[in-house]
């Protein structure tokens, strides 16, 4: 597709303004507000109210349904400082991360972001490297990645869409490339799938004397190339080197990267790893002992030819450091998000979380389907090895299942204890006892950033504490 083509979405879009509010895989959801001359320079258009809209994608990436008129729940934002009316939120279910578009204290929109703990989220602080004396709006999430629309950045005019790098602690921000963006103003972005050649539906104003409407624009050729490093990791404890350390890195979701184990020196070479990914680092003694409490992880990335050679380990730079708890096993994930300062750092100069906490394993459905896929039970399987989460260990399960919000909401009660009971099903044959496993069906989850993510069914391992 050439770079600069875009299609307008003409199921979709109207003589009023179509403001792109998120997409789910199969469903395009849109607000519809009376176009007016202020579209889109006056600060309080980004609060104007509307119709809520969802359109079905039938084939390709502009083939769309008639849009069926739907209710969207607000959000609530009470006692939150520094933040007024709220414009628009986006949450990375997967990542636990919340950002949300909010009106400061100095009546512009900034960027807020907040971190889930259990059931709750902590109170979103400002993301000062992203936000501008002008209105940073409309945040979505592609694959970890925040893109949201500013008229404070360098752009090509007006409003642009950005993205900010997660690899970056979201503090780096890079314009979206000509096609995406032009000279008039885009306000809003989402991908469209997960192949390049998918491209982005936008919102945006592309012609003189014509308002907002939705349209899709093929993804450019990336500029810079992904951020792939070989990385190495030292084991040590009271200064000593800990040999026969076992470490798997993991996809959420199980899928196993790159695994070694720690050599005299209490080092390994885990080679090229694609460190913007959401990945996570089990790490267990490959005998029968425990984890040292208070054993030191480095990890390090290789320098460029000929550089970093007066280091303490010669062609290797230390990008951070984790303190371990001792016990069978210990995860953190191995890029974690710091924005929040939500853990104490290891170092004055590391910039990451320590997090000993057991993590969840999910496992999405289909719609209306609630029986779990062959490769989603290999997935747990292997997600129960990592955490050493045995039959014969002192612990249990929590299993809870949820729904998207369409349908009758009783049908997705059920539907949502379904999919956690061919869960059950699955931990049972694993050898686990009923005991063991607390299960339920919540129905609806109303928190969820689109209707894939709220059709799934979460598990978590809680060993017993002695």
């Amino acid at each position: 597709m050439p770079e600069h083509e875009a299609v307008g979405l003409d199921a979709l879009n109207s003589a009023d303004d179509e403001l792109l509010l998120g997409w789910d895989d199969s469903s395009l959801y849109f607000r519809r507000v009376t176009r007016s001359v202020e579209t889109p320079k006056d600060s309080h258009w980004f609060l104007s109210e509307g119709q809520e809209f969802e359109a079905v994608r039938r084939a390709g990436y502009t083939d769309f349904a008639e849009p069926e008129p739907m209710e969207l729940k607000a959000w609530s934002a009470a006692n939150w400082p520094g933040m007024d009316e709220i414009q628009h939120v986006a949450i990375d279910a997967v990542r636990g991360v919340l950002v949300a578009s909010a009106q400061s204290e100095r009546g512009d929109f900034d960027l807020f972001m907040a971190q889930r703990m259990g059931s709750n989220w902590t109170v979103p602080l400002p993301l000062n490297a992203l936000n501008t004396p002008g209105d940073e709006v409309f945040p979505n999430f592609d694959q970890g990645e925040l893109l949201f629309a500013s008229n404070g950045h360098q752009g090509l005019g007006g409003f642009d869409v950005f993205r900010a790098s997660r690899a970056s602690h979201f503090e780096r921000v890079e314009r979206m490339p000509k096609g995406v963006n032009t000279a008039g103003d885009e306000l809003a972005a989402v991908p469209a799938g997960s192949k390049p050649e998918s491209g982005y539906y936008i919102s945006a104003v592309r012609f003189e004397g014509k308002g907002l409407d939705v349209w899709w624009c093929g993804q450019q050729e990336a500029s810079g190339g992904e951020h792939v490093r070989s990385i190495a990791m030292e084991f040590r404890y009271q200064r000593m080197p800990l040999k026969g350390m076992k470490v798997r890195i993991n996809e959420r979701g199980g899928k196993t990267v790159v695994e070694g184990v720690s050599d005299a020196q209490g080092r390994m070479l885990l080679g090229a790893v694609r460190l913007d990914a959401a990945m996570e680092v089990a790490v267990t003694a490959a005998t029968e002992r425990e984890v040292p409490d208070g054993a030191v992880c480095h990890v390090y990335e290789q320098c460029e030819q000929g550089g970093c050679l007066d280091s303490y380990w010669p062609g290797w730079k230390r990008v951070r450091s984790y303190r371990l708890e001792g016990g069978k096993a210990f995860v953190f994930d191995l890029l974690p998000l710091d924005a929040l300062g939500r853990w104490p750092r290891p170092s004055e100069f590391d910039g990451s979380e320590w997090l000993g906490e057991s993590s969840t394993w999910v496992a999405y459905f289909d719609l209306s389907v609630d029986q779990v896929t062959s490769q989603s039970r290999e997935e747990l399987m292997k997600w129960l090895e990592a955490r050493h989460a045995l039959p014969s260990l002192a612990g249990h399960l929590v299993v809870s299942g949820y729904a998207d919000a369409q349908g009758e909401v009783v049908r997705n009660h059920v539907l949502s204890e379904a999919r956690a009971a061919s869960i059950v099903e699955v931990l049972l044959n694993a050898g686990f006892s009923a005991s063991q496993i607390q299960w339920n069906g919540y129905g609806v989850d109303s928190h969820a950033q689109n209707a894939a993510s709220a059709r799934r069914v979460e598990v978590e391992w809680v060993p017993t504490m002695h």
